[in-house]
């Protein structure tokens, strides 16, 4: 299982728009993606799950892969969550 943790910085957390974003990049991949906040886990592709976690501006958050390209995922989801933290996105 591959893994990173990031703090989201932006100030309205990350909401639908972006949302939507990264669910779009994580079904590129075949790996089980999994979002972890506040002790809540959500499947990494399904925008509807995302939504139920508290992505608020602050939180603490991991994201979980499992399966043949799940370094690939973390590494692209990884890299995708510090350019929203730039506000790239």
């Amino acid at each position: 299982m591959e893994s990173c943790c990031i703090t989201l910085l932006a100030p309205h957390g990350l909401h639908t728009r972006p949302a939507a974003l990264m669910v779009a990049l994580a079904r590129q991949f075949q790996a089980d993606i999994q979002v972890r906040c506040d002790g809540l886990q959500a499947n990494a592709k399904s925008l509807f799950a995302l939504q139920k976690l508290p992505l608020v501006s602050g939180a603490s958050i991991e994201v979980c892969a499992q399966g043949d390209d799940a370094r690939q995922a973390i590494g692209a989801l990884h890299q995708w969550l510090e350019q929203f933290n730039d506000g790239q996105h």
